[in-house]
């Protein structure tokens, strides 16, 4: 009996072991599940923190397009609250115009396309906001239950874009009102850019050929291929920019039109080129004008060539027997060869004199067709002013004083030596003194001032004689030019002597000009370098 009942105690004795081992087991596992709660509860409130906190928007949405879950940033941009939309159709909150597109991008999504979603949100206020959407299917149990994304306001991304697409327009405007052409092609040769007067020029809308290669297209075949591969050297940076340069383009007519080029390159942020822009200008009609300038140039070199030879050949004939006629009047005169009565010394003065004039003619003629030819050159001398100046003192004061005329010098310089082509001064400064007399009336005087500027010396013929009126005073210099070109007229002359005068003084580096008044006198200022820049 005894045996039994500790049979009995021990048997309790190891139930209650085993209850309080069970009881301890199940503290255990409750107090793992409490962590792993804790743990959860933690996470959930972590996740749930930053998705309150998030600017951007998660959501998802089920099958029939209704949302069973969005952020609280939602808010934010549409003045919603996460309670007033969860259970409503996305299509609610989207602009009509991009729901059609949203919803095939959503389809395409389900179909395993992950595509981006760009659209406009519509508030609670009407007031639209531009979103970028990225979503995934949801998958449970095998099968699509829905989409979830996250959804980014772009709306100052887009207002960035607007200002810079204004920018652009407005930048196509003033290309468009220039009157120069502007292409910009890609580094593969393509058309990026193009303005209204490269429309005019080549014929074809920006539409038709934006995409197009430039060289196919308005390059003849003849040098198509050689600019192509000079733009591809450029392009890769193995030969320098020609940032000026002509090329012909042929036109939607076929007509080929010279274009003058200003080109650059353009760059990405990397520094790397990616094309290049041109503008240019259509100098066709330049370019003709040019080539019958330089044509119209060769015929007048040409004649002008004919008529020296012309003139050269002439002087020869006409020289020779002059000289003779010249000559042999100076030796009748003379008395060499017997004695001469008063109507044949007249007669033979005459003929001397006629004959010196009209080989003083022949010379000029000779003289300016050379200067006009550019053959002539001057032959420097350094001389002595004051010699200079007494010289034509001693040579035209009597011959003035013989006309019943007054001749005066005036000598204001200091300069002693000046390097000239004497004869061509002599020549010139003794055409203006016998003109300031030929176009004087008797007892009028005739006045010589000579002075410096530190550069240049000048000499100034003024006279009191019959002057020249304004409108005459252009072509005054011109050859062959008399103001009185009557057949009637007083003066005699050629109209060369003041053009020749001019002449010297510019081959000298100096001017001829003249100050006049009709019937009050002139005044002619011919200045010339002391010591000019002269020409090896």
């Amino acid at each position: 009996m005894s045996k039994m009942i500790m049979k009995k105690e021990d048997q309790a004795s190891e139930d209650s072991q085993q209850i309080a081992d069970l009881e301890q087991t199940i503290r255990e596992l409750k107090n793992e599940i409490d962590l792993v709660k804790r743990g959860f509860t933690e996470k959930e409130e972590f996740y749930k923190l930053h998705l309150e906190n998030l600017n951007d928007v998660v959501f998802s949405i089920d099958n029939e397009g209704n949302f069973t879950y969005i952020s609280p940033a939602i808010e934010n941009f549409t003045d919603y609250i996460p309670e007033e939309v969860i259970g409503t159709s996305f299509t609610k909150y989207i602009h009509p115009e991009d729901l059609p597109g949203l919803i095939e991008d959503m389809d395409r999504t389900i179909k395993g396309e992950h595509k981006p979603y760009m659209f406009r949100v519509i508030a609670k206020s009407g007031k639209t906001t531009h979103v970028h959407t990225s979503s995934k299917v949801i998958i449970k149990d095998g099968g699509i239950t829905g989409l979830s994304g996250i959804m980014v306001n772009i709306d100052r991304l887009k207002k960035v874009e607007f200002e810079l697409m204004k920018e652009k327009e407005k930048a196509q405007h003033y290309l468009n009102v220039s009157n120069v052409i502007f292409i910009a092609i890609d580094r593969f040769q393509n058309i990026t850019l193009m303005n209204r007067k490269a429309e005019e020029v080549l014929g074809y809308s920006e539409n038709e050929i934006l995409g197009k290669n430039w060289f196919d297209l308005f390059i003849s075949e003849e040098i198509s291929e050689e600019l192509k591969e000079i733009f591809s050297q450029i392009i890769a940076g193995e030969v320098e920019l020609f940032e000026y340069h002509d090329n012909p383009v042929v036109t939607r007519s076929g007509q080929e039109r010279i274009i003058s080029w200003h080109n650059s390159l353009l760059y990405d942020s990397n520094g790397h080129i990616t094309g290049l822009l041109a503008s240019g200008i259509d100098v066709t009609e330049k370019k003709i004008a040019e080539k019958e300038l330089l044509s119209a140039k060769l015929e007048a070199e040409t004649a002008n060539q004919a008529k020296t030879i012309f003139i050269a050949n002439m002087s020869h004939e006409l020289r020779t027997p002059l000289n003779a006629v010249i000559g042999f009047s100076e030796i009748l005169l003379e008395r060499k060869f017997g004695d001469i009565n008063e109507r044949q010394e007249k007669y033979l003065s005459n003929i001397n004199s006629s004959g010196k004039r009209l080989l003083d003619a022949f010379n000029l003629m000779l003289e300016l067709s050379k200067i006009e030819s550019e053959v002539f050159e001057l032959e420097y001398n350094t001389i002595e002013v004051s010699e200079f100046i007494n010289g034509l003192r001693e040579h035209f004061v009597p011959m003035i004083r013989e006309k019943q005329q007054e001749l005066s010098f005036d000598v204001n310089t200091d300069v002693k030596y000046m390097v000239v082509d004497i004869e061509k001064l002599k020549h010139s400064i003794a055409h203006l003194i016998e003109n300031a007399s030929k176009f004087s009336q008797t007892d009028s005087p005739i006045k010589v001032e000579v002075h410096d500027t530190g550069k240049d010396i000048v000499f100034e013929i003024s006279d009191k004689g019959i002057g020249i009126s304004e409108e005459n005073i252009d072509k005054l210099f011109d050859p062959f030019t008399q103001i009185d070109s009557s057949s009637t007229r007083t003066y005699g002359g050629m109209g060369l002597g003041l053009c020749l005068a001019k002449k010297h003084s510019e081959m000298h580096g100096g001017s001829l000009s003249v100050s006049s008044e009709l019937n009050k006198g002139s005044t002619f200022t011919f200045t010339i370098p002391i010591k000019p820049e002269i020409k090896k």
